[in-house]
């Protein structure tokens, strides 16, 4: 009988251990804080006067449960959406606080095109968070790239 208890306490306490390494796990990716990130818009098939895009629509960060936080988004003015090839236009960085996790990195981008061109899609989905690093999301008309430099 002795044998049994000792058997029972060894599964009791691995599973134990198991629920603390999960708990740990899951805490270090429980972070939130501030967001140091720039972003870049690509349009290949661009071939106005200065062969850079017009972007429009929503860069974000999202939360395991689907909470998001934006990073950058603008809307479609049609002849007045502005160009933008990076963001923030000038170089560096931006720096945003993200008050959750995070699980996505995800762009929904379009480029504004006028006269008989329909408007390009530069990006239409999200890719997993993995750390700091470059993340590109493209579709048929080109691609945003995200650099995260710092978060948490």
């Amino acid at each position: 009988m002795r044998r049994k208890s000792v058997g029972r306490l060894a599964v009791l306490a691995s599973t134990a251990l198991m629920l603390v390494g999960v708990v740990s796990a899951g805490a270090a990716q429980a972070s939130s804080g501030p967001i140091t990130y720039s972003i870049e818009f690509s349009n290949p098939r661009e071939s106005d006067d200065n062969d850079l895009p017009e972007p429009y629509g929503e860069v974000v960060v999202r939360a395991p449960w689907g909470q998001q936080t934006a990073l950058w988004e603008h809307p479609d003015r049609d002849i007045n959406t502005p160009t933008v090839p990076r963001y923030p236009l000038f170089g560096g960085a931006e720096h945003r606080f993200v008050p959750h996790p995070v699980a996505e990195v995800c762009a929904f981008v379009g480029e504004d095109d006028t006269g008989i061109n329909d408007d390009d899609v530069l990006a239409d989905g999200c890719v997993p968070y993995t750390g700091p690093g470059e993340y590109t999301i493209s579709d048929e008309g080109g691609s945003v790239t995200i650099t995260v430099y710092h978060f948490g």
